[in-house]
């Protein structure tokens, strides 16, 4: 006997897979809503890098958040220039992955030039407690830089540095306490559009909880401000990069494209140098 497929079996089909593939979707964006800070947030891997392990001769400090957490982090105080006057301290913000240790070799060249630094650890990263959420993070960055105004000053001139996820701290601070100048390296424009990116299948607009709206953030921004981006970069597109440069309404600006440079990698082409260079005209200019 020929078995046939008539057109109503072939419509129950079509529609039993419609409703599974429904059903999956469902459950992966409900994963994914709940468990998106577990996605977003990676303090249990590392920033494998040829150069992770070398470091300044960083001392290490607690700094204590506003709602009771204490950081373990790492400072260098800064050098005096010739007029007595002490350097700016950079208060570097690291990305979503790895620890603050992972790139202090970043900070040597800046070091080795006089300027102070501050890696801040965030809360659940290291050997921290807590767990990072956007607000978390906002706080454990003003925690640095009060200390950072403690040991210093209140008229302390602190440069603030993010990298990627970093970035999204840095222009919240930026907006919440001026800095000397800001830099970005491969930062976004927004944790939304970074997430849509990657997850373009799901409606991330209306799942997102931490959105670091890093384009609303910087049109407030009046400290010179310096952008450097991987042209190959995977995970943050270039555009973003140039977008938050364009947008900063400030004239002191500085754009630096890296067309070899990924993601992490900046530093194997002389960012780190770069950003000296970029630190000693602005606040050595009469260094010999």
């Amino acid at each position: 006997m020929i078995s046939t497929v008539t057109p109503k079996n072939k419509m129950s089909f079509l529609f039993q897979i419609a409703v599974w593939l429904i059903v999956v979707y469902s459950i992966a964006t409900v994963f994914v809503f709940f468990f998106q800070r577990r996605l977003m947030y990676n303090p249990y891997m590392h920033v494998n890098t040829p150069h992770r392990h070398k470091s300044p001769d960083f001392e290490k400090v607690v700094l204590k958040t506003e709602d009771g957490l204490e950081l373990a982090s790492f400072y260098k105080e800064p050098l005096r220039d010739k007029n007595g006057i002490l350097l700016p301290t950079i208060l570097y913000l690291h990305g979503n992955t790895g620890t603050a240790e992972d790139a202090a070799h970043k900070l040597i060249p800046i070091v080795d030039a006089g300027y102070g630094a501050l890696l801040l650890e965030y809360r659940g990263f290291g050997s921290n407690s807590g767990k990072p959420t956007e607000s978390g993070l906002i706080l454990d960055a003003k925690a640095a830089l009060d200390f950072i105004r403690l040991k210093q000053g209140e008229k302390a001139r602190v440069v603030y540095y993010g990298m990627s996820m970093g970035t999204g701290v840095a222009n919240a601070l930026a907006a919440l306490a001026p800095p000397a100048g800001l830099v970005l390296e491969c930062g976004f424009t927004s944790m939304t559009d970074a997430a849509r990116y990657h997850y373009y299948m799901f409606p991330v607009k209306y799942m997102i909880k931490d959105t670091f709206d890093s384009r609303q953030r910087i049109k407030t921004l009046q400290s010179p401000l310096l952008v450097l981006h991987g042209r190959q970069d995977k995970t943050v597109p270039v555009e973003q990069g140039e977008e938050m440069f364009a947008t900063a309404p400030v004239t002191d600006k500085t754009l630096k494209i890296y067309p070899q440079g990924g993601h992490i990698n900046l530093y194997d082409f002389g960012s780190s140098d770069d950003i000296t260079d970029w630190l000693n005209t602005r606040f050595q200019p009469e260094k010999e």
